[in-house]
């Protein structure tokens, strides 16, 4: 049993490094305060051809508010494009039926990169409005690694520090 497990482990981690999806909540994280919203997202990639560059979003809003009404507001990165149409304000009605909200659209680039959705949730409760910000973000092509060269050394207090070298780049306009 440990020979399989010791064989398949490599894989299944060599599989997950090409997956063209990424997840993420905010559900049981510290949020200052603000609306008492949060989010859960999914982005995948639509198409195992690379060149589509294609993807679904699948955005749930929640909320412990009973009534009332949650607005959105979304925005993308330039270069992120909504292929699928979508209002860029959205409002909720919230009952105390509904626990979930969804936002489903699909969104591609023309080139790769990290790219961002934009999420500015309000609620209005009819005594003020509270707000919370999130971000969605979307992974178009592959993920660039980064070469560290840094040297980990201690401080006189006993923190580990990480010393690197600069890096610039300078760009001149003619």
């Amino acid at each position: 049993m440990k020979l399989k497990t010791l064989v398949f482990t490599p894989l299944l981690v060599l599989m997950g490094l090409h997956a063209d999806s990424m997840s993420g909540t905010t559900i049981g994280h510290y949020a200052k305060p603000g609306a008492p919203i949060d989010m859960t997202y999914l982005t995948k990639s639509t198409d195992n051809n690379k060149s589509s560059k294609l993807y679904d979003v699948n955005i749930t809003l929640t909320t412990t508010v009973r009534y009332g009404t949650m607005r959105v507001k979304l925005t993308f990165n330039d270069k992120l494009i909504p292929t699928s149409s979508i209002e860029k304000e959205l409002a909720f009605e919230i009952t105390p039926e509904q626990k979930k909200y969804p936002i489903n659209l699909q969104v591609s680039a023309k080139e790769e990169g990290l790219y961002y959705i934009r999420l500015l949730t309000k609620i209005d409760k009819g005594r003020g409005s509270k707000l919370r910000a999130f971000a969605v973000p979307v992974q178009v092509g592959e993920k660039k690694r980064l070469n560290r060269n840094s040297v980990m050394m201690k401080s006189h207090s006993g923190e580990r520090i990480s010393i690197s070298k600069a890096v610039e780049t300078i760009t001149v306009e003619e």
